[in-house]
Parts: structure tokens; C-alpha cells; sequence
């Protein structure tokens, strides 16, 4: 490029940075969709944040930067009629224990092991105010009341451990429905929280919202694409002249 060129790169970069915006929409978007089934799954929100160019070591123009955050908002709670489903009505999160490593859901489909540990489906044990729930017969049916008492053969066996957070957004999606908790994250009782036994809670993603999304960020990244083609083709003519 010739003293006399034409520097168009701050146009060029505004778009590129615009279609990695679409390109991250587009996968929250996939993501919400592929999770439609998934029993209490929370929704990704992509939304954006201006914050500063500082490439080359300069501070340079602010920019749009694409982030993600997940909907914590009830989803619909349907009965199932299998008394071995829980799912909360209101806010807060089962634990389960996986290895020494505690995650957070929002349902729970029940099983034991042989011992008499109760476990998710996944194999997580679940945990009550004192560890993990465990009941002396195996086989029996496990009764749970709204304010998370577990009864095997009519005896109390514990209560669930429901909790709820400080700042829900601090929570690290770990797939299948379960949150990580950062060190650090608060956390206090829920006290406000029912849980309801042959019920599950939807996902809370309304799927014609997303198709539309999903249409709205095609058309404009699309759109994208051949403003990029036209700056480019722009640039070179302006060039072409300047020399």
C-alpha cells in the first residue's frame, strides 16, 4: 500500500467483529433448540458489550463483543405420573455429587444403586442437608414432600438439599442440565421453593421465538457478507486510483 492508499481496515474490522456476533447468536440459538427436551434446561441469551480496541498495544475505538448468559426463568412444569421425577416450583437447584464434585439442577429423575443410594439418572448421588440420601430398602418407593422431606417406608430418611444463588449468572453450564458453582459463588437455603414429586420442568425456550431468531440472524448475516464483498471491492478501486 502506497502513502496515498486508501485505509479502510477500521470498516472492514467493524464488519468481521459484526459477523462473529451472528456467528455466536446463530450457536445459542442451535444450542437452545437441540435442548428443547432436555428437563429443565435454561436458555442462552446472546446480547452485546462495548468495550475497548486495544490490539497493538494502542487503546483504539470501543467495540461490540458478543456474550452469552443463560434465562434462569421458570420453565412450564408438567406431570408426569412418574413418581420418580422431581422438579422444582420457584427458584433454586437440586445438588448431585459426582466424585467429590457437586453440580446443580433444576430436575431430578430418581434411581438407587443396590446399597440404597439414591442417584439422578446419570449416576450423580443426590445430596440431602447431611450427604447423600441413602435408604435402608432398595426397592421401596420413595415418597417426597413439597418442602423436600424424603420418606422411605414411611421414615424420614432426610431432606433434600435445594439451594439457590446470589448471582445465578455466575453458574457454569456443564451440559445435560447441570451448573457448575465457581469458588467464591454465594449461596443461601432456598426458602421460597416447593418440590414437586411426578412432575418435570420443561425447558423454558420457546422454540417459535428461536426459529425466528434463528431466520433474522441469517438474513442479516447474509447481509453482512456482501456489505464485507462491497467494502473490499470499494477499497481496491479507491486504491486503484490513489496510485
Amino acid at each position: 500500500m502506497t502513502s496515498n492508499s486508501i485505509d479502510t481496515r477500521g470498516t472492514t474490522r467493524a464488519i468481521a467483529t459484526a459477523m462473529q456476533g451472528l456467528e455466536r447468536r446463530f450457536e445459542v440459538v442451535a444450542d437452545n433448540l437441540a435442548n428443547l427436551e432436555t428437563a429443565g434446561h435454561k436458555r442462552l441469551v446472546a446480547y452485546s458489550q462495548h468495550s475497548s480496541d486495544e490490539s497493538g498495544g494502542a487503546k483504539g475505538p470501543s467495540r461490540q463483543e458478543a456474550l452469552v448468559a443463560h434465562d434462569f426463568t421458570q420453565g412450564d412444569l408438567v406431570q408426569s405420573d412418574d413418581f420418580g421425577d422431581l422438579a422444582l416450583k420457584g427458584e433454586g437447584f437440586f445438588a448431585v455429587e459426582v466424585d467429590e464434585q457437586i453440580y446443580f439442577v433444576r430436575s431430578v429423575a430418581l434411581s438407587r444403586d443396590p446399597e440404597g443410594t439414591v442417584l439422578d439418572s446419570r449416576g450423580a448421588s443426590l445430596l440431602g442437608e447431611a450427604g447423600p440420601l441413602r435408604t435402608n430398602d432398595p426397592n421401596d418407593a420413595l415418597r417426597i414432600e413439597r418442602d423436600g422431606s424424603v420418606l422411605s417406608n414411611n421414615e424420614l430418611i432426610g431432606r433434600l438439599r435445594v439451594v439457590t444463588f446470589v448471582d445465578p449468572t455466575k453458574l457454569v453450564a456443564q451440559g445435560g442440565g447441570r451448573f457448575l458453582a465457581p469458588e467464591g459463588t454465594e449461596l443461601v437455603a432456598a426458602t421460597n421453593t416447593d418440590v414437586l414429586q411426578g412432575f418435570r420442568e420443561r425447558s423454558n425456550t420457546d422454540p417459535v421465538r428461536e426459529l425466528v431468531e434463528m431466520i433474522v440472524v441469517q438474513r442479516q448475516y447474509e447481509a453482512a457478507q456482501k456489505a464485507l464483498t462491497t467494502e473490499n471491492e470499494l477499497r481496491q478501486r479507491l486504491n486503484d486510483l490513489s496510485r
